[in-house]
């Protein structure tokens, strides 16, 4: 397992993982839209004998101490594999580099398996977005507060 920043020459494996995991409800992420974060965010791909077995998007959010998960994703072959929480690893090493004092992340109130994920990584819920999803579904809102040694 290898987990590396994404490059242009990943863009068709996170198109794939964004199709197969999130439907039209979720938000989920478009060719062009993954392009222009390459650039902008940290996003971070994890390979497995040379499959993209899953990604993790940050957002900076410069001007605030938090660090934001805007989408992770792992593709069902590779999942209960300990893909998503090497990710979130990754997420908090480069927030912690950054100097950010926490990371949070919002996640359909129905996706059980991702909470018990966001939980067993250290996050509690700190508040409910009420319809937040175009099919009317709720999000929990989660945060991580992170080792505060290096933060601004």
């Amino acid at each position: 397992m290898r987990i590396k920043a994404a490059s242009g020459i990943d863009l068709k494996a996170l198109c794939e993982i964004e199709n197969e995991v999130f439907d039209k409800n979720s938000y989920a992420l478009s060719y062009k839209n993954f392009l222009y974060h390459i650039g902008k965010n940290p996003l971070f791909v994890c390979e497995i004998d040379n499959k993209t077995a899953g990604y993790i998007l940050l957002l900076k959010q410069k001007q605030s101490s938090k660090t934001r998960i805007y989408s992770i994703a792992v593709k069902k072959e590779f999942q209960s594999r300990g893909v998503g929480i090497r990710l979130l690893e990754k997420s908090f090493t480069w927030a912690e580099e950054n100097g950010k004092k926490a990371i949070k992340l919002e996640v359909n109130a129905a996706n059980f398996s991702a909470i018990k994920l966001y939980k067993k990584a250290g996050f509690v819920k700190i508040g409910v977005l009420t319809n937040y999803y175009p099919d009317g579904a709720n999000a929990i809102l989660m945060e991580k507060l992170l080792d505060i040694k290096n933060a601004l």
